[in-house]
Order: structure tokens, then C-alpha cells, then sequence
């Protein structure tokens, strides 16, 4: 980057998300981007950064895989809200050590995620960093009638989630122990989340009455549901999904499966809320139209922030595991 310059970046950086379409009026290159918003329409927003020696290394997957990564995370808070994508802000902070077409790589890795989910970058920002590369990406998409939201769950509702659990962060710790080969399908868990857009839009037209996505845990997830809807909920252990892989891996390695499950972070599914009465029909819909299996895992209940766990031999107890928080060093 040194012998590039910033100058030369944005050039290219322009040229490969050069953007088409009646409605930006101003894209890369201006100081702010402008977008022509139909009346009437609803924008949600969301913005996700990541920081290289906290969520991830530079050698745990390619710089497209990385740069596509960035973008998933952004689409998969969209997908909680029910919000279809439509443009995003790039940002990078870069060391001047750092090669220039390793960058270019990584913003072809976003490329590709925009292409394949139908979102344009419109603007961002380049800056040195002192210390690692940090990616921050802002992402706006329309909703559609109501946008979902987290507080909405009510005592008697079950709790749903899409995909497998607990696979990210085996995946993650794989790689940082360097051992991961015969794991692929963890690894890819990591590298390659896929937001839960389609599934998302069924589970709201299936009558879910909250959604978040799971990024920091089902733990934490969990509770950020049971706080803003003001209730409590019990999870029983022998539902929750597991990847293929994960058994496997837990026996070699001496992990608790559950506590992966529960606490680990990063599967970016759909955690939500249904009526009893619709669950069966919200959990086909959810299959059909999104292609990702969903399952039962528990129920909401009255007793405020209260969260148990129901052990496969039956015996309940309050929910201990933490997911990721920034700052804990507990």
C-alpha cells in the first residue's frame, strides 16, 4: 500500500463498484453518496466492523472470503428486520505494510456478496491504520409493511431457530489452533455465513412477533429478546441443531457441545418468536422458501429476564452461559 497509495486505491476501488441504476444519483467519489428513495419507503440501517486480531486473522481465509464475510454479517441484521438489501458504505483501515492486492482481493470479496444479494456500494472511506485492518461496513435495505424487531415475543410462543448452532465457533478455534483439515464443513462455517434474507421474509409472513439473528450467541441473542419484550424463557437442550461435524470435533478436542451452542457466536441465524398455533406452518414456510431447516428449541415465558435450560435427562436450571460482549474478560 505504501508504494500504491491511497489515490491509486480509490481509483480502482471506483472502477470495480462503479454504480448502475436510475436511482443513485451520486456514488463513489463525492462526499457523500445520494440516493433517489421512492416516498414512502422504509430504510433500515445497520453497520458491523471488524477488527483483525478480535474477530478475525488474516490467514484464516482468502482475502475474497474475508471481504464477502464482512458484507454477510451486515445483510444478516437486515434479514432480522425483514429489510431487503439495497446499498452499503465501505470503510478500511489499512496498514501501509499491507499489500495492495491483497485489499483489491478483499474488496472483490464484497463485490461478489453485493452481486449475489443485489446491493451496490455507493460510498465509504480509506484511512492508515497503526495497527491490523479493520473493515466497517454500513448496509441500508427497504422494509416492507412493519420491520421485525426483538421486542415483540409474549409468554406461550415458541422459540425457533434456523440452520445449526455452535459450527462458527468450532470453526474459529480450529483455526486458531491451526488443526482444522478435517473439518471442512466448521471452517466454512466461519468463513462463509449466509444471511437468512429469504427465510427471514418467511418467518415474518409465517406470523413471527420478534427475530434477531444469532452473532454474539443464542445466549446473549436470547436475552436481548427477553429484554426488550419484557419476558423470560426456557430452552431445552437435546432441540438445539448441531452441524454434522461438531460431535466429531468436540470429542478430539475435549469442547462442551452445548456451551459451543449456547455461548458461541458467529452462526448468523434466525433466532425467533411464533404463536403456538402457527409454529408448524412458520417452520415449513421457513424451509420452502428460505432452504434452511428450523426447529424448536424452547419457549417464551412470564417470568421476566428469567432464562432456564432443560437438560436432556430433564432437570432445569437457570441459563449460565454467556455468548461473545466486547470488554468481558471473564
Amino acid at each position: 500500500m505504501e508504494e500504491m497509495g491511497e489515490e491509486a486505491l480509490l481509483i480502482e476501488v471506483r472502477r470495480l463498484f462503479a454504480s448502475e441504476g436510475d436511482d443513485v444519483i451520486l456514488g463513489i467519489g463525492d462526499d457523500a453518496a445520494v440516493v433517489d428513495a421512492p416516498a414512502a419507503t422504509k430504510l433500515a440501517w445497520t453497520t458491523d466492523m471488524l477488527v483483525e486480531g478480535v474477530h478475525f486473522q488474516t490467514g484464516w481465509q482468502s482475502a475474497e472470503e474475508l471481504g464477502r464475510k464482512s458484507l454477510m454479517v451486515n445483510l444478516s441484521d437486515l434479514a432480522a428486520m425483514a429489510s431487503q438489501p439495497l446499498y452499503a458504505l465501505v470503510s478500511l483501515a489499512i496498514e501501509a505494510r499491507m499489500e495492495a492486492e491483497y485489499v483489491l482481493d478483499l474488496c472483490r470479496g464484497i463485490k461478489s456478496g453485493c452481486d449475489e444479494y443485489g446491493l451496490r456500494v455507493i460510498g465509504g472511506d480509506t484511512t492508515a491504520s497503526g495497527s491490523g485492518l479493520i473493515i466497517n461496513i454500513s448496509a441500508a435495505g427497504s422494509v416492507s409493511g412493519d420491520a421485525m424487531a426483538r421486542s415483540g415475543a409474549a409468554p406461550g410462543e415458541a422459540i425457533v431457530v434456523t440452520g445449526a448452532l455452535g459450527g462458527a465457533a468450532a470453526g474459529m478455534r480450529l483455526l486458531a489452533a491451526g488443526t482444522g483439515d478435517a473439518y471442512p464443513g466448521l471452517l466454512r462455517a466461519f468463513r462463509s455465513p449466509e444471511p437468512r434474507l429469504a427465510a427471514a421474509m418467511a418467518a415474518r409472513d409465517a406470523g413471527a412477533t420478534s427475530m434477531t439473528d444469532i452473532s454474539d450467541g443464542l445466549a446473549t441473542d436470547l436475552r436481548h429478546i427477553c429484554a426488550a419484550s419484557g419476558v423470560g424463557a426456557t430452552i431445552d437442550i437435546a432441540s438445539l441443531p448441531h452441524p454434522p461435524e461438531l460431535d466429531a470435533a468436540c470429542r478430539e478436542h475435549g469442547w462442551d457441545r452445548e456451551a459451543l451452542a449456547l455461548g458461541g457466536g458467529e452462526d448468523y441465524e434466525l433466532l425467533a418468536t411464533f404463536p403456538a398455533e402457527s409454529v408448524d406452518g412458520a417452520l415449513k414456510a421457513i424451509e420452502q422458501r428460505g432452504d434452511v431447516r428450523a426447529a424448536v428449541i424452547g419457549q417464551i415465558t412470564a417470568d421476566a429476564g428469567a432464562i432456564s435450560v432443560i437438560a436432556p435427562d430433564g432437570h432445569e436450571s437457570a441459563l449460565k452461559t454467556r455468548g461473545f460482549e466486547h470488554f468481558r474478560h471473564d
